[in-house]
């Protein structure tokens, strides 16, 4: 009777799953559940006056300089806790389902001031996180008993090698940033998180053991899938994760029970449970590489053919499918890495998460895994330098990307010249989109610091870099990795053709050495007068020119004149640029001095719409003076967030505000947008 039931069940499963209608009806709910869910305002039960949160450590992640904590309390909320010396020891004991009470700052994550960056607060909200509580103290209350709780905690202490880490629980924390890097320049990243490949193979390698043992097909496959779950638990959550179990499940209950689905539909299916357990993970580009690169090579490759065979033709087909999403997320793509994969793929998935796999159960020949992720870098770093290849595309309309996949996924296999042809024509499209951009002149905002972007006829030029201290006097690389370049990259900018350091100060020119190391940078130009310890360093790696009196240079449109000479200080040295354009001239004062600008008075007539304000708004610069001689339409001041100069002095607002001169700050503001005429973008919003 039982037989004749699961028989009936499963011819009535079949039909339904097999049925398009059935399909296009749950397509249709899980797209009104989808949008409901996202257009619904988020529930939170934290303000800025919570100042006590007790709740359950989820995850821990450990850095040298801090540690952050997934903690579940009323909801969830992101810890940071940056290491002291005398509560180390009590901070780094903590333990994954330890229930404890912080006390600390409660803090809204912000988004970007700067168009087409990493949005972090919304990165926090696909998790569900609305709120971060800087960390003073943590007392734990209680520890977990919990099997799950103790696994993770024994994983987390027994697995301390950074790729192990990477491969076997989702963290990829402690590989080193250059390495990483180069994987992404390499068109290789992917390979290098957990996603549905590596539960592909752990979970074929159990199947295959299972039927080497005799176990019969219905209990290999409710053995695996239940192994399969258990570690899902160990891991983060993320869309490529969730993508693959999903798989995984459906694909071994059309195995077992036979129902004959098309690889295709599964995938689907998994696709609208994972938009129904979270819909922001559509947002990720995880998630549509998963979808997208499975969806078209299970459409492409339906015959077998031999392994090398199909690796070129998978190669070459992700490569293709995946340009929308690299240049809708990171502006660029590298051609070459269609070789690259060619070794990497039967690399990683063969030698190296085997040998990660095998080195975990056997410690002892960790050398040999070692060696081989010291091949694995050092060829990587290697290929990275090589510029062949790679190209940068401003940031378009989305829907271009998803016509190209279109075309891609209808056309492909019968019609290969009128698909290249399409390609070819969106490319240059794409590509000339960015020759086809107004000229203009951005202030971006690098916090406390300064950093002006100059962009005509395709040439580039950037005064300054932005930059500051950390606590423990080290120049941090945060503003041009996660700023500066993303920027340039989204605007279609493949190299500065100019970079003007005013002068020495760190959070003029603290992140040059970073900028100048991972982008194109023709020529450098410091001002006259006093070097820096840092203007000193760079004068010995790299041909460094000064930027003399007088000194005019072209950018497309826009001509630059350096008007400052030398002082005995370094801020009255200041390179000062007079930026003219047949449609707006522009002050950029840098960090110079009152007595800098009666010099300029003394020395030029200056005719300007917009002024740069000098040194971020200190009382020691924009003197009623200049104001009276230059008349500005609009002052401009780069000042930081609750910054500890007190920048910009009130003396100065008063001065600007008595002209009947309007300013913008960056801190107010973000980035700023000037375009000839002075027509003024601060992000989507326009002023005139």
């Amino acid at each position: 009777m039982s037989l004749v039931l699961e028989i009936a069940f499963m011819k009535i499963l079949k039909i339904i799953l097999r049925s398009k209608l059935f399909l296009l009806l749950l397509i249709t709910i899980t797209i009104i559940i989808t949008i409901s869910r996202v257009l619904t305002p988020s529930k939170t039960y934290y303000t800025p006056n919570t100042t006590k949160v007790t709740g359950i450590i989820k995850s821990i992640i450990k850095e040298e300089e801090k540690i952050t904590l997934l903690i579940k309390a009323k909801e969830k909320i992101q810890g940071i806790y940056y290491l002291k010396e005398k509560k180390k020891d009590q901070i780094e004991n903590l333990k994954i389902g330890d229930k404890v009470k912080v006390l600390g700052t409660i803090k809204t994550p912000s988004s970007p001031t700067t168009k087409n960056l990493f949005d972090y607060s919304f990165y926090l909200k696909k998790q569900e996180i609305y709120h971060l509580i800087m960390i003073n103290e943590i007392k734990v209350i209680s520890s977990s008993t919990k099997l799950l709780d103790k696994i993770k905690n024994l994983l987390q202490e027994k697995i301390t090698h950074p790729y192990m880490k990477s491969f076997l629980l989702g963290n990829d924390e402690k590989i080193n940033e250059e390495v990483k890097l180069s994987y992404q320049e390499n068109g290789i990243s992917h390979l290098f998180a957990i996603s549905g490949m590596q539960f592909y193979l752990i979970a074929n390698t159990i199947l295959r053991i299972l039927k080497k043992i005799k176990v019969h097909k219905k209990t290999s496959y409710l053995i695996t899938f239940i192994i399969i779950f258990l570690y899902f638990f160990i891991l983060d959550l993320n869309a490529s994760i969730l993508r693959g179990v999903l798989f995984f499940f459906l694909f071994s209950i059309n195995k077992v029970w036979r129902l004959n689905l098309p690889k295709n539909r599964l995938i689907v299916f998994s696709i609208i449970i994972t938009m129904l357990i979270n819909p922001y993970f559509i947002t990720e580009a995880a998630f549509w590489y998963s979808f997208i690169i499975s969806i078209g090579l299970l459409s492409f490759f339906q015959k077998r053919t031999s392994y090398w065979k199909s690796l070129w033709y998978s190669s070459v087909l992700s490569f293709l499918l995946s340009i929308p999403i690299s240049l809708y997320y990171f502006y660029q793509v590298n051609v070459l890495s269609i070789v690259y994969n060619l070794f990497y793929i039967p690399y990683v998935n063969l030698v190296i998460f085997p040998l990660t796999i095998i080195t975990f159960l056997i410690p002892i020949i960790e050398p040999v895994y070692q060696l081989s992720i010291t091949i694995l870098e050092q060829s990587s770093l290697l290929l990275s330098k090589i510029k062949i290849g790679k190209f940068i595309f401003p940031k378009v309309n989305i829907f271009l990307y998803f016509m190209e996949f279109l075309f891609l996924l209808v056309y492909l296999k019968k019609k290969q010249k009128r698909v290249l042809i399409i390609l070819i024509t969106l490319f240059l499209g794409h590509y000339l989109s960015f020759y086809l951009k107004q000229d203009f002149i951005k202030m971006i905002d690098v916090g406390q610091g300064d950093s002006l972007l100059i962009y005509s006829q395709g040439k580039t030029a950037l005064i300054d870099t932005g930059g500051k201290l950390q606590f423990d006097g080290k120049t941090s690389t945060t503003i041009t990795k996660y700023t500066t370049i993303p920027l340039l990259k989204s605007l279609g900018i493949k190299k500065l053709d100019f970079l003007f350091l005013t002068h020495g100060d760190m959070d003029h020119m603290g992140e040059v050495f970073y900028l100048i190391n991972h982008f194109k940078t023709e020529k450098i130009y410091i001002n006259l007068g006093p070097t820096s310890l840092l203007e000193n360093n760079l004068l010995k790696e790299r041909k460094v020119a000064e930027s003399k009196q007088d000194s005019v240079f072209q950018v497309g449109t826009f001509t630059l004149y350096q008007l400052n000479k030398s002082w005995k200080d370094e801020n009255s040295s200041s390179s000062v640029y007079y930026i003219e354009h047949p449609n707006l001239t522009f002050l950029s004062m840098g960090d110079a001095t009152i007595d800098t600008e009666k010099y300029l008075l003394e020395n030029y007539n200056l005719n300007i719409d917009v002024l740069k304000v000098g040194h971020h708004g200190s009382k020691t610069s924009t003197g009623n003076a200049l104001l009276n001689a230059t008349s500005p339409r609009l002052a401009l001041i780069s000042v930081g967030q609750d910054n500890n100069y007190g920048h910009p002095n009130r003396e100065v607002l008063r001065r600007l505000e008595n002209k009947n001169i309007p300013y913008l700050m960056t801190k107010d503001s973000g980035t700023i947008t000037i375009f000839p005429k002075t027509e003024v973008i601060i992000e989507d919003k326009k002023l005139e």
